[in-house]
Order: C-alpha cells, then sequence, then structure tokens
C-alpha cells in the first residue's frame, strides 16, 4: 500500500521533500497557505516585471541537484553574473570588501585605525582565545573594532532590528563565508582558493525570475500523481499516542482534515508547535514563542529607464536610510523587465506590525526615493507604477538564549516518530536556499528508508 505523506509548505524545501517522495511512489500532498508555490522565492508578475521576494541566486557544490534542476528547466535556466557592492558615504565599496578598496577609498587616519584594530583582533584570538558568544564578539575577532563600527555592525543592527550584541555568533558561521580580513589578503594575492558564496561570480538563474524554477518543479510533483493544496493554512495536528497521524486545515474559509502516515513540516517551528494539542506541547509553547523572525517588506518599483547599475547588489549600511539592500532585477535575468524598461527593489526589514511594516505605499515609496537620491540613484521623475510585497517569517532571529528553546522543541518534537522538520523556518535555521532544497530531499529518503522500522525525527 501507498504510504501516504504530508508535506506542510511548499517552499524550497517542502517542495524538493515532495519532489522525492513522488517520484519514490508515494502518494504525497503539499499543503500551502499562500496562493502560489516557492515561499519565500517566489516570483510575483506585475505589467511585464518581474519581482522575487528578495534576490535569489542558484548555485550548490552538489552536482546532483544541480543536473537534476538542470534537467527540468532546460534552456530556461540562464547563467547570470554578480557584481555587488556596499554604498557607504557616497562612495561604492566592492563586496565582498577588498584590500584595494580599503586602502584607496579610505583615507590614511581611516586605514591606520582599521589596521590596529585588526591587528589587536588578531593578538586577542590568538593569546587569550576568548569565548565568542555574540555576533559582535565574532565580527569584531575577525575584521577589527574599526570595520565593525563603520561597516558590520550598522548595517547588522538595520537587518535585525536589535545589537549585534544580542544576537547568537551561532549565526555568522552559517551565512558570512568570508572568515577574516586576513582571508580577504590571502586570495587577494592569489594564496588562496576555493569555493566561497562570498566570492562566486556566476549563479544559475531562471529566464523568469527565481519562482519559474518551483513552479516546474510542483509542475512535476502534480505529474507524478502528488498533489499540491494553495491557499490553505495549517491549525491543527491530530496525533495518537507517539504518533502524528492527521492535519487540519482551513481552505477557503473551510476547516478540513486529511490523515496521513507521516509528516514532513517546513512551515515555522513556532506554528508547528502551536498547532498541536495543548496538552501535548506544554512547555514547548513558551519555547515557541521565544523564537523571533524578522519581516521585510519589499518595495518594487518599476521605472522608465533602460538600467540603474551595473550591480546585482547593493548593500546599505548606514542606519540613516531605511533600506538594507537596493537590487535591480534585470541583472539577474533580462527578462525580468520588458525592454528599454528597468526595476528596482528595496529591501526593508521590519517587525510585524511596527511603524514600517504597517506604513503606507505612498509614505514608503516617498521615504525611498528620497533615500535613493542622497545614495546617488535620481528616478523621481521616471516611476512607471509600484506595489509592495512582504514577508513575515524572513529571518530567523538567532537571540542569545535561541538555542535553549529551539532544542526543546526538537526534543518535544522527536517523541513523535512519524514527523520530520525541516529548512529554514522548519528547523529555524537561516540556510540558502540550495541547503533548503536538500534538507527536503534528505528528509524524504531518510522517511522512505526508515518508515517500515519506524520514523524518527530528523531537523535538517
Amino acid at each position: 500500500m501507498r504510504r501516504k505523506i504530508l508535506v506542510l509548505g511548499g517552499g524550497p524545501c517542502g517542495l524538493s521533500a515532495a519532489w522525492e517522495l513522488a517520484g519514490q511512489g508515494c502518494d504525497v500532498t503539499v499543503i500551502e497557505k499562500d496562493n502560489k508555490v516557492g515561499g519565500l522565492c517566489v516570483t510575483h508578475e506585475y505589467k511585464g516585471f518581474r519581482f522575487d521576494l528578495g534576490g535569489h541566486r542558484f548555485i550548490s557544490k552538489n552536482k546532483a541537484l544541480v543536473d537534476r534542476v538542470r534537467g527540468i528547466m532546460g534552456d530556461e535556466l540562464l547563467i547570470a553574473n554578480r557584481k555587488s557592492v556596499i554604498l557607504h558615504k557616497g562612495k561604492g565599496f566592492s563586496y565582498p570588501l577588498t584590500i584595494e578598496d580599503i586602502l584607496f577609498r579610505m583615507d590614511l587616519r581611516q586605514n591606520l585605525k582599521i589596521g590596529v584594530s585588526y591587528t589587536r583582533s588578531l593578538f586577542y584570538r590568538w593569546f587569550f582565545r576568548g569565548k565568542e558568544v555574540s555576533l559582535e564578539d565574532w565580527l569584531i575577532n575577525r575584521f577589527g573594532r574599526t570595520l565593525y563600527r563603520i561597516f558590520f555592525g550598522p548595517y547588522t543592527e538595520k537587518l535585525w532590528g536589535i545589537s549585534p550584541g544580542r544576537i547568537s555568533s551561532d549565526w555568522a558561521p552559517q551565512r558570512i563565508s568570508l572568515l577574516h580580513l586576513g582571508d580577504v589578503v590571502l586570495r587577494l594575492l592569489r594564496l588562496k582558493r576555493g569555493f566561497l558564496r562570498t566570492y562566486t561570480d556566476k549563479f544559475w538563474y531562471p529566464k523568469y525570475g527565481i519562482g519559474q524554477m518551483f513552479d516546474a518543479i510542483s509542475g512535476e510533483i502534480t505529474q507524478m500523481g502528488g498533489k499540491v493544496i494553495l491557499s490553505a493554512t495549517v491549525v491543527g495536528i491530530t496525533v495518537s499516542g507517539d504518533f502524528v497521524n492527521g492535519v487540519t486545515y482551513l481552505h477557503g474559509g473551510v476547516k478540513k482534515s486529511m490523515g496521513c502516515d507521516a509528516i514532513i513540516s517546513t512551515i515555522p517551528l513556532p506554528e508547528l508547535v502551536k498547532a498541536f494539542p495543548v496538552e501535548r506541547a506544554g512547555h514547548s509553547v513558551q519555547c515557541a514563542e521565544a523564537l523571533g523572525f524578522r519581516a521585510i517588506r519589499f518595495l518594487n518599483i518599476l521605472v522608465d529607464m533602460p538600467d540603474i547599475s551595473e550591480n546585482t547588489w547593493m548593500y546599505v549600511s548606514e542606519r540613516r536610510y531605511i533600506m538594507t539592500r537596493i537590487q535591480e532585477p534585470k541583472r539577474r535575468s533580462p527578462y525580468n523587465a520588458p525592454e528599454g524598461k528597468t526595476s528596482i527593489m528595496l529591501e526593508i526589514p521590519c517587525n510585524e506590525d511596527d511603524a514600517i511594516w504597517i506604513c503606507s505605499q505612498e509614505q514608503l515609496l516617498g521615504q525611498c526615493v528620497a533615500d535613493l537620491k542622497e545614495l546617488g540613484i535620481d528616478i523621481k521623475g521616471r516611476i512607471i507604477d509600484c506595489f509592495i510585497t512582504g514577508v513575515t517569517h524572513g529571518y530567523p532571529v538567532y537571540g542569545l538564549d535561541y538555542e535553549a528553546h529551539r532544542s526543546e522543541i526538537l526534543r518535544f518534537l522527536s517523541s513523535y516518530k512519524n514527523i520530520i522538520t525541516c529548512g529554514r523556518q522548519g528547523a529555524f535555521q537561516y540556510v540558502f536556499m540550495d541547503r533548503a532544497m536538500e534538507m527536503g530531499m534528505e528528509a524524504a529518503m531518510g522517511l522512505t528508508s526508515n518508515i517500515e522500522q519506524g520514523i524518527t525525527n530528523v531537523e535538517g
């Protein structure tokens, strides 16, 4: 008999899990709360312009994954070039930072401070080996306090909404490929090589936006007999003993139920816990409430200009500007804007229901256009139209005590033998898109290989 597997969440991780399960002949159903698949990797089309939710690229050392995606995308998967800068004090610094920029775009006094503070941090790391508790500790130890104050501290605080001193150092190794300033020197002198995302200047990207890739995967799932239910919100998990046996969800305003033999969940970890019966979840509910996510609003502007810049990403480190990143979608694919036109997308971190989250489109546009002009990008009078998109669970916030809460939740979930939680939201890990896809496939393979013996909980 075919095993019935429910996959909660239709983002990169969930769809990849369902893709693997459907290929193995399982009866798989994806339940996705939005009206289209892709999760954080969805693409919105408006008046012939395409905007992703943030800036995405497909790169991976996993040849099997790359070949599998290329197999379904064919010629629709393009190769794009990456060029990124940090905008600071009216200047553009290469991203990642280079020695040339530090030496020649800063004055002598700043360079002396950078050199002294970096040497001091290096000495401290070598001889004292203090424990790195916070992200602030991690960054200062690798770049020195001066560069931290100029670039990393302000940007990080704007991105997360809290001081880097209150963010766990666990976050850094997962997302910052550039380990220390010395690494910059070694690579500049060609004394160090190897694959690092931060240095990758080419990447795969679908012709019509990153969402096209996940639309294709969704199509593969349904073609192999799987199901994808959209606009469906999970509100309950039914259990029997130490097994989960079904899900309750809202669809079209109607509460529906579906039984299952196992679940792979990629929805936010706190939401998964709260879907369990209260008497079962116990203390895990309080732990779930202690785990937070940073929301993001994206201001998508259609522009009557052929080009704005040559950059894929423009990072904005200064606190006085509302956005953290500026992106021009046609730098990824020329098909993201009509011929002779371009667009610009501003990534604006915030908290759900704060002043930025609730402010009107008109207010946000006015502030951002003024900020852009100060940054050297004048689009006033060239705006065709704009619209706003957003996500509430953009970045998992690694507070100093996050791991204790996360571990308690995972211990609770591990008491059920047939549920796996994975992905950025599902495992509360700030992973890249390709790693999320791998996690989904690994969860599916682990599920099918162990299902007859009794499934063990897996978290990424």
